[in-house]
């Protein structure tokens, strides 16, 4: 199992807001099991819940961006901002 932390862009949520994240793999084949979660990065904000809705699979066809892609919609369900990235483990 692999641990990949802090993958992708700094994002920022404001509270009740989602986002949605997509991962693939240079393969294009499937991994396997992969989990998605918010690696936190303000550590002033206490007590902000970051919730992880949504982990699904999808499979592209054809194109530059054919094979399984990787989705995760994650909310702020706190009453302030919080800036974080995603923390992700799979099979490699």
């Amino acid at each position: 199992m692999a641990h990949f932390r802090g993958v992708g862009g700094l994002a920022t949520l404001k509270a009740g807001e989602t986002a949605y994240w997509e991962t693939t793999y240079g393969n294009l084949l499937d991994e396997g099991i992969v989990t998605q979660a918010p690696n936190l990065l303000d550590e002033s904000a206490t007590n902000i819940e970051m919730i992880v809705l949504y982990q699904s699979v999808v499979l592209r066809p054809g194109g530059d961006r054919s094979g399984p892609a990787y989705r995760v919609a994650i909310k702020n369900a706190g009453k302030d901002i919080m800036s974080y990235n995603l923390n992700i483990e799979d099979w490699q």
